[in-house]
């Protein structure tokens, strides 16, 4: 039987997890489209910074918007869930890289995925 502690540790990292969930498919699914939305009809833009902002939002899918809803959206609310999600990001990695340096048994299980995983590709050598 569980501890007392260890309820609300197990309590408090699966909320992180469902939390940090939720808000990475948000950055997948919706908060792309957000995104082109809000930078067409921000009044604040010219046609030409609008065009250009949907082009690269476009081109870079994935990438830009993580740094048009952070960095330059117009709407509050898209700034504060993108914002939001760059710390569940930051935090994962930040624990992912801590358990990897930590535990060795992590580390084993990850390295062993790693090589398994791991394709090899060969390239036949030119004809001469």
């Amino acid at each position: 039987m569980m501890t007392g502690i260890d309820t609300v540790a197990a309590f408090a990292v699966g909320a992180f997890m469902l939390v940090g969930f939720a808000l990475m498919l948000f950055m997948v699914l919706v908060q792309p489209i957000w995104c082109l939305i809000d930078c067409a009809v921000d009044p604040r833009r010219s046609g030409a910074g609008k065009g250009v902002w949907i082009v690269v939002l476009i081109l870079l899918y994935g990438v830009a918007n993580w740094f048009y809803g952070a960095l330059a959206a117009d709407g509050a609310w898209l700034r504060r869930l993108t914002r939001l999600a760059w710390l569940f990001a930051l935090l994962l990695a930040i624990g992912f890289i801590a358990l990897y340096n930590m535990s060795d048994g992590f580390r084993r299980g990850i390295d062993e995925q790693w090589h398994k995983q791991q394709l090899v590709v060969s390239v036949p050598a030119l004809a001469r």
